[in-house]
């Protein structure tokens, strides 16, 4: 082969290296340019980690082994645990890509320093990883990427509201207690140095025969209707916060002034609460428990209200006669 024809091949070879890296350039930048973002099927019944990290705070939501979530540590809200994991499978999502330069992240919130970074693991494999940032300017969506890629997106769908900033507290489980009406056959409350009992009367004793209706351990009636109103206090009893460790130390619940007690037929505890009221706000532990909540201090007296707002009208009537 003369020396002409081995510059002609090794050119035409050249040539071809040249074309071959710029299709690939091509791909590479296509794919990372893609116009939208869609999130990977994740099946949320595997998902046992979440964890949320951002610059100054972490929340790691993980699965423990009764399958109960927990948010580091402490029992997470199943309410929000579970609206996060059926956005995390949203087919109605939409996006649209925004920018593509790491220029662009610190303005959109989703650089390393600004931005929340969300890992979804499913038995030690991540299933998701992306960094979240600000919403968009009319609020409906989120910026977003994927956390090893430049391209940040819109998101539009279920997981922007499931996403919003919250805490350790505002994940956690802020139930008290979760009591049904129709399960107390007892409730005892304790108000300082007074105390009074109602009881639910059943079938066979029921006065004039009508199942259900309250008396006060005394033996005279009660206001159904008032001691309704009370058990539905503690339906879905939720605080509004938690005690800090300074403010939990400041709260004496060694010989509670203020106590509730509701009881099933059997004498069985449903709920037992000490409640305490200081300057820095109104406090709830149940007995069984260490957990201290804070309450809205106007919810204390329906909880544990005076004896007098559960006897019948009639009866306050005649006593005020007298």
């Amino acid at each position: 082969m003369s020396t002409k024809q081995l510059l002609r091949l090794a050119t035409a070879l050249v040539v071809i290296l040249v074309a071959w890296g710029a299709v690939t350039l091509a791909r590479g930048s296509s794919a990372d340019r893609s116009s939208s973002f869609a999130l990977p099927r994740i099946d949320s019944a595997s998902v046992d980690t979440i964890a949320l990290t951002a610059r100054r705070d972490t929340e790691v939501l993980a699965r423990d082994a009764h399958g109960q979530w927990r948010v580091s540590g402490y029992p997470a809200s199943p309410t929000m645990v579970s609206a996060l994991l059926h956005a995390l499978d949203d087919t109605i999502a939409w996006s649209e890509l925004v920018a593509e330069q790491p220029s662009s992240h610190a303005a959109l919130g989703v650089d390393a320093d600004s931005g929340r970074r969300v890992r979804v693991v499913s038995h030690g494999k991540t299933l998701l990883d992306i960094t979240t940032g600000k919403r968009t300017q009319d609020f409906g969506g989120l910026y977003l990427r994927r956390t090893d890629a430049n391209p940040v997106y819109a998101w539009h769908g279920m997981l922007v509201g499931a996403l919003d900033h919250r805490t350790v507290n505002d994940w956690r489980d802020k139930r008290i207690a979760d009591v049904e009406p129709e399960s107390v056959a007892a409730i005892a409350v304790q108000r300082g140095a007074h105390r009074y009992t109602l009881r639910r009367a059943s079938g066979k004793g029921a006065k004039n025969g009508t199942s259900g209706a309250w008396t006060f351990a005394s033996g005279h009636a009660a206001d159904s209707a008032a001691v309704h109103r009370l058990l539905g206090e503690y339906t879905d009893l939720t605080a509004s916060s938690f005690a800090t460790s300074a403010q939990a130390d400041s709260v004496s619940f060694a010989k509670p002034a203020l106590h509730a007690r509701l009881l099933s037929a059997t004498g069985a505890p449903l709920a037992s609460l000490a409640f305490d009221s200081t300057k820095s706000g109104v406090w709830v532990r149940a007995d069984s428990g260490a957990t201290v909540y804070r309450i809205d201090p106007w919810r204390l007296s329906s909880l544990l209200p005076a004896e007098s707002t559960l006897q019948p009208k009639e009866g306050k009537t005649a006593a005020k006669k007298k």
